[in-house]
């Protein structure tokens, strides 16, 4: 049995792996309460895992108490996926992929896999990441967005009277998208503005190819955002994790 765990900039998840399958899905928000995280995915290790697979985008504190952690059980090692040149038929697009956060590659890896075919992955978290993946595994590059939380508070650091906004309810209909309070303002505002650029991304990609790619949309803020999208997208709310999958594989052994 393998342990996959996928860390964000907010949340732990993580799921074990048995016979191809995810299963013992689970989370917990680490921003601010890392030890109080790690503690339920302590609880959650099984003492048969020989193998941890894990991508962490939250910083080497956290990789280290990650790495402490799992040396606690017997037999146990933790792997920390890296990025590389090129990985399962993917070739990264960046010059330095180091600079590719791990997240987003795995995410990648894992919708060329699943689409067999051109593919967008939208990770809606803290950040909003696009990537597009052409149908021959060329990865076509990215793009990086505040989330919509992001969005509305720095109007509200870096003006006066806006305010904190609450989190968005229901997407407005026809009229009902232009706000009557600021906070309806600055809400709709920020959800449409990824909603847009996303939608934007989305058909530059499928123009240019020459082809409608499948679209994944995962991450925390995943529910929330799909209804402000026009683009046709399917949830994959574990797609890092599948991503991770990849390289339990014995093709996927030296990462």
């Amino acid at each position: 049995m393998t342990l996959l765990v996928d860390v964000g900039n907010t949340r732990i998840k993580w799921a074990t792996l048995a016979g191809g399958k995810l299963e013992r899905r689970g989370s917990a928000v680490h921003r601010g309460a890392l030890d109080a995280a790690l503690a339920e995915l302590e609880g959650q290790l099984p003492k048969s895992a020989p193998r941890v697979i894990a991508a962490n985008v939250a910083g080497d504190v956290v990789a280290a108490k990650l790495r402490t952690l799992v040396a606690t059980r017997p037999n146990s090692a933790l792997e920390l996926v890296a990025v590389s040149p090129e990985r399962f038929g993917v070739r990264c697009a960046y010059a330095d992929p180091k600079r590719l956060g791990v997240d987003r590659w795995v995410a990648v890896l894992a919708a060329h896999h699943a689409a067999r075919g051109a593919a967008c992955v939208v990770n809606a978290g803290t950040a909003v990441t696009f990537d597009a993946v052409a149908k021959d595994g060329a990865h076509l590059g990215g793009l990086i967005f505040p989330g919509a939380a992001l969005l509305a508070a720095a109007l509200d650091r870096n003006t006066s009277d806006i305010g904190a906004t609450p989190r968005a309810g229901a997407v407005p209909q026809g009229l009902e998208l232009l706000g009557r309070s600021t906070a309806a303002a600055v809400g709709n505002a920020a959800w449409l503005a990824l909603a847009a650029a996303i939608d934007r991304a989305a058909s530059t990609v499928a123009r240019s190819l020459g082809t409608r790619p499948t679209v994944y949309l995962a991450g925390g803020d995943a529910a929330a955002l799909r209804g402000w999208l026009e683009t046709p997208v399917e949830e994959r709310a574990d797609l890092v994790l599948e991503g991770l999958a990849l390289f339990a594989a014995p093709t996927g052994e030296g990462n």
